[in-house]
């Protein structure tokens, strides 16, 4: 009889472990294609295709700068198209993606620039990304720019 009880106890331990594990690798895949379409939307931004990123975002999309509601998506279309390129190179750049689940996910990208030798900027972007009808679109994209004294 002891063995009868251990058996479903021993069963029920690894099929729960076994859900969280496919939930975790569910995440991970998550990480993954979120990471890719921010890659290659940062990448057609980047080089002036702004078809691709325009693709990329969902007609109901909202923007925050620096902490305020901005402008809408045909606003930000025209910026794309206009904005004197190539960028400055960032000194320092960081990509992280956090899965909430497996239609939702979002991005933080921090990137710092020389603006002259004794002033640097910060940028934070976060980026929330839906799975909408199969496809990852950009849902909200928010930036806050600063200027932060250099350390001496």
């Amino acid at each position: 009889m002891k063995n009868l009880i251990s058996l479903p106890l021993i069963l029920l331990i690894f099929g729960i472990n076994g859900n969280l594990q496919g939930q975790d690798n569910s995440l991970e895949m998550v990480k993954q294609e979120v990471k890719e379409v921010t890659l290659k939307e940062q990448e057609a931004f980047k080089n002036g295709d702004c078809d691709t990123v325009m693709s990329l975002m969902a007609d109901n999309i909202t923007f925050h700068a620096n902490g305020r509601p901005a402008v809408p998506k045909s606003v930000v279309e025209r910026f794309c198209y206009n904005i004197p390129r190539p960028f400055q190179k960032a000194s320092k750049q960081n990509l992280s993606v956090y899965p909430l689940n497996k239609d939702v996910a979002y991005v933080v990208r921090t990137l710092e620039y020389d603006k002259n030798e004794e002033v640097k900027i910060s940028e934070t972007v976060t980026k929330i990304w839906n799975r909408i009808d199969g496809k990852w679109m950009m849902v909200h994209l928010q930036s806050t720019i600063i200027e932060v004294p250099k350390k001496g």
